[in-house]
């Protein structure tokens, strides 16, 4: 089912965000950190995410919000996708810079990337929580046919897939295993 894809999906970015959550304590301890694989992660995030995650979710609550009508947390999420693609493409810009070895204050990417981490916790939250027990209740066998049949399969996760691509190996390495 195509709910259970995109909650195994959030499974995977959580754990990108735990990572990313142990990134801001080492630079707010004044540890090195690697940013190129903070920005591997974001890379993982905006590519995924724009081209594949969210457009299956969108399937979904468009299919939902024509069948079952207005559902207001639904209704929010089309704006929530926007405005994450838009904190992910400053936060990107962000670690970019420093790759380029702009002066940034520590304490100010600290704070970007706290903003960046917590905002996607809450989406994925919003999802799980108020979000999808909504569908589950609604959703019937044929509704679940019918938004299969609606969603282009996006091509291999390149992170989490069957294979990792040589641009994420290291990130891939570095992720802890899933208990």
């Amino acid at each position: 089912m195509l709910l259970d894809s995109i909650h195994t999906e959030h499974g995977y970015i959580n754990r990108l965000l735990k990572l990313l959550g142990t990134k801001l304590k080492a630079i707010r301890e004044g540890h090195e950190v690697n940013y190129q694989l903070i920005r591997d992660i974001v890379t993982y995030l905006q590519n995924q995410a724009e081209h594949c995650h969210h457009p299956k979710e969108d399937v979904i609550y468009h299919y939902f919000l024509r069948h079952y009508g207005e559902e207001q947390d639904i209704l929010d999420l089309e704006a929530e996708h926007i405005e994450l693609a838009k904190l992910t493409a400053d936060f990107a810009e962000t670690v970019d810079m420093i790759l380029m070895d702009a002066v940034i204050p520590l304490d100010v990417f600290a704070d970007k990337l706290n903003a960046f981490v917590n905002r996607q916790r809450q989406h994925l939250e919003t999802e799980e929580k108020k979000v999808f027990p909504v569908i589950r209740r609604h959703f019937t066998a044929q509704d679940w046919a019918a938004v299969d049949e609606e969603y282009q399969d996006c091509l291999c996760d390149p992170l989490f897939g069957k294979e990792v691509s040589a641009q994420y190996r290291e990130l891939a390495n570095r992720l802890e295993p899933e208990h």
